[in-house]
């Protein structure tokens, strides 16, 4: 694992730094400090070695937990692992999760697709954030009911000691919705009983603005009570449309021009996250949190206006208790409690037109989700030859998912047996026949409350010096669903030479059906969307082979998958087909034909494809490179269709060069083929081959102070990617221009 250049050394030394301290100790956190004695450290964080890069050129193996919830070498976990440590991070420039992901194979990062998402982060062919598992320290984060993952300026790397990211299906540890990839931020541990303090600010165009601040503090000798945690805000203007992409910006100026507001964009990019985490012996407690805010136009169709008052905002908190029983010298038990609750901001609405002179701004947005649950992990180390993994979740939710409410929610009382929000909202009125009355209503909220219930058990085997294999398998009760769902996983891992590893991975997951498509229920000029209360999972299995070569200064690999996906979800919200309840239906305030539709299961899809990826360290300059394509094929009552609007092809390129022991310089490239199944017709020449230039400056002004530069698309290269909605006659998405020429500079000081 790289480690990262001091801000106590010049930039460049590549010496590990110090962890830095913002703001006041919690005195609830200071006085559980106190309360607790010595003991083993805190189960699921591990602190790797520290060696200074300084002192070595190497590349060595990282260390991983994320691939069997257990400490291991990456080229010997059951899956293909990409890695990024503190040293690429910083320098990098890496500030979010989206900046760090834009980075790695096989994945391509659409960050303006859908103001609900921000990000949208298709892997490998397989298009939907609620299929990827995002955990902070072991804890997951995702909101509670499985709905999309937001990634905007609001998930921080910046105080992240490691991050993992695990390729692939992983239900079988981590249960429903690990489907395309987990990955792991692991979060900067202090190393010293002195306090430490770190800060940093940041300005640049679009009016962007930063600060972010952590602190850490070991409490003991034997490092046994640390307290650590960061705060990090920012916000900006993002690229002004109607400037910069004048003919896709010309549709909404000819809604909003008539209306006499809208006609200049509203496109405010807000996030906030913030983060503490006690370790006490055995036991362990953090909490998570991220917030953040877009327009809620973003992405959708021209007929919605970019207003002031179009926003969606939500946030998102997670709590996790933590204890690890150490049974004997080879066996322990882990417990987890964790409580995750997300909202979407009761301020949240669409705003689109009401008539030719004026705007609807009553279409006010609201969800809430809240889950608690336990999980009791028992591991078993035999000897060196072999391991055995076992657990026992249990989940109970309670979710709202976004709805409308017509004169905004007011929350206090979402927790009553009817609901509260559910009374609040109403219900969508419609009839059989055109004749102004109406014979049946679809609310518009709902209220799901169940419970998920899972075990799981996995071993693995040293089956000679050279060669190992892990087999396990998950079963998953969710208790809106009759059917149990089963996830095996099975991995052979042959150690060829001592540089060269093989691996040969199967395995399957699921993607719970989530109540924001189960329950959710809304309407447009077309259709009535109402609730699809049998609803099943999605189905993935996954075949892939991966070959690893890791040498003192150069690491390559490869891999090649083959996946196919059953089941598939079909939800209106996301403008797919559904299936149709009743041809023709009516709404008395609005007696325009209409179909009742309801999300449901239907086709099968398949996703193909190979990654070579490598890094390497040559002195000062350490370049990294990758390749990725994918093939993607959905086939539905005979009707087939290929990639879901991303790119074919994929490539990466970048390299660290210290300059001086003060001066780092960084650029990279990333460029994608066209994006396929789109419609273009608004931007061709942004949407031909898309590509971007960025480079990151860090220079060591003294000791403990470093100024940076990052500039992103540095050559200003205009382009687009694949959108959200069914937005054309032909019912294609249609492209999303992406952000020009951004740069900022920032300093960053250790005390």
């Amino acid at each position: 694992m790289m480690m990262t250049p001091s801000l106590t050394n010049p930039p460049c030394s590549l010496v590990l730094p110090p962890r830095g301290v913002f703001a006041v100790l919690p005195a609830l956190a200071l006085l559980a400090v106190n309360a607790f004695g010595q003991g083993a450290p805190a189960a699921g964080i591990s602190t790797p070695p520290r060696p200074s890069l300084g002192q070595t050129k190497a590349l060595p193996v990282a260390t991983i937990t994320t691939a069997s919830k257990r400490e291991e070498k990456a080229t010997e976990a059951p899956g293909t692992v990409q890695v990024v440590d503190q040293h690429d991070i910083r320098a990098r420039g890496y500030a979010d999760l989206k900046d760090v992901l834009r980075d790695l194979p096989g994945m391509e990062t659409i960050e303006f697709y859908h103001s609900e998402l921000g990000t949208l982060v298709p892997v490998r062919g397989i298009v939907g954030n609620n299929k990827i598992v995002f955990l902070v320290n072991g804890m997951r984060v995702n909101p509670p009911g499985g709905e999309e993952m937001p990634l905007r300026g609001d998930f921080s790397v910046r105080h992240a000691e490691q991050i993992e990211v695990v390729y692939g299906p992983a239900s079988t540890l981590y249960g429903q919705d690990a489907v395309s990839a987990v990955i792991n931020v692991k979060t900067k541990q202090p190393a010293t009983e002195k306090l430490e303090l770190e800060a940093g600010a940041l300005g640049g165009l679009h009016a962007e603005r930063g600060a972010w601040g952590s602190f850490g503090k070991v409490f003991d000798a034997a490092g046994n009570v640390r307290l650590s945690g960061y705060i990090d805000y920012h916000d900006s203007e993002l690229t002004r449309l109607d400037r910069e992409y004048p003919d896709y910006w010309r549709e909404f100026k000819a809604v909003a021009e008539p209306r006499g507001r809208g006609t200049v964009p509203e496109r405010q990019d807000f996030g906030l996250n913030a983060m503490v985490r006690l370790e006490a012996g055995a036991f362990s407690l953090q909490a998570w949190h991220r917030e953040s805010e877009r327009s809620s136009s973003e992405g959708i169709l021209s007929a919605f206006g970019f207003l002031e008052e179009a926003k969606l905002r939500d946030r998102s908190t997670v709590v996790e208790a933590g204890h690890t029983l150490q049974l004997s010298d080879q066996v322990s038990l882990a417990s987890a409690v964790t409580y995750n609750r997300f909202e979407i901001d009761p301020d949240s609405r669409f705003v689109f037109p009401a008539s030719p002179t004026s705007w609807v701004f009553n279409d006010y947005k609201y969800a809430i989700g809240v889950s608690v649950g336990i999980e009791e992990t028992l591991r078993v180390d035999f000897d060196r030859r072999g391991s055995l993994l076992a657990g026992l979740v249990a989940t109970g939710l309670d979710i709202i998912p976004k709805a409308t409410v017509p004169g905004k929610a007011h929350p206090a009382g979402w927790l009553k047996p009817d609901g509260g929000i559910v009374a609040q909202a109403g219900s969508f009125q419609f009839s059989d026949a055109d004749d102004g009355t109406f014979e049946q209503a679809v609310p518009r909220a709902t209220k799901t409350v169940f419970q998920r219930y899972g075990g799981y058990v996995e071993a693995g085997w040293q089956i000679s010096p050279g060669l190992k294999a892990v087999a396990g398998v998950r079963v998953d009760r969710d208790t809106r669903i009759d059917d149990r769902s089963v996830s095996p996983r099975a991995a052979l891992i042959y150690q060829v030479t001592e540089a060269l590893t093989a691996k040969y991975l199967y395995r399957e997951a699921y993607t719970a059906p989530a109540p924001y498509f189960s329950s959710v229920t809304s309407q447009n000029a077309a259709v009535l969307v109402t609730v699809s209360p049998d609803l099943k999972p999605e189905t993935e299995q996954t075949h892939e082979f991966n070959l690893t070569f890791a040498r003192a200064s150069l690491n390559l690999g490869v891999s090649a998958y083959y996946g196919t996906q059953s089941g598939l979800i079909k939800s209106p919200i996301r403008g797919a087909q559904g299936g149709t309840i009743d041809e023709e239906i009516f709404i008395p305030a609005n007696p325009s034909r209409r179909r009742l539709v309801a999300a449901a299961n239907g086709g099968d899809s398949s996703n193909t494809g190979f990654d070579v990826y490598g890094r390497a360290a040559f002195g000062r300059v350490r370049p990294w490179f990758s390749y990725s394509y994918v093939n993607f094929r959905e086939e539905e009552n005979g009707v087939s269709i290929g990639l879901q609007a991303i790119s074919r092809h994929q490539g990466r390129a970048g390299l660290t060069w210290a300059v001086t022991s003060r001066l780092c310089v960084t650029p990279s490239l990333v460029i994608r083929s066209t994006p396929e199944h789109v419609d273009a017709s608004v931007l061709p020449d942004e949407a031909r081959n898309p590509w971007e230039a960025n480079l990151h400056l860090l220079y060591g002004l003294r000791k403990g102070v470093e100024i940076f530069a990052n500039l992103r698309n540095l050559t200003d290269n205009h382009n687009a990617l694949g959108g959200s909605r069914a937005a054309t006659a032909a019912g294609l998405p249609r492209v999303i221009p992406q952000e020009t020429f951004s740069g900022v500079l920032g300093v960053r000081v250790a005390f």
